[in-house]
């Protein structure tokens, strides 16, 4: 996204009061990013490449399924 990070598009959605579950994905994820994101609701931060199972886990958490 050019001008805004995923980080900032979170934040600013948090700040419009509508911030629907979310996924970080990244290449390149540091202890600061983690608490980061853990602060502000985000559900999880997976790693590239990230694992099928992984990503089917978490698509289900935010889609409220079992």
């Amino acid at each position: 996204m050019p001008g805004m990070s995923g980080v900032g598009m979170h934040t600013y959605l948090l700040g419009l009061g509508t911030a629907p579950p979310i996924i970080f994905i990244t290449a390149f994820p540091t202890a600061s990013l983690q608490s980061e994101i853990q602060a502000n609701g985000a559900l999880v931060l997976l790693e590239k490449p990230v694992d099928a199972a992984a990503m089917a886990h978490w698509l289900n958490v935010a889609l409220g399924q079992p």
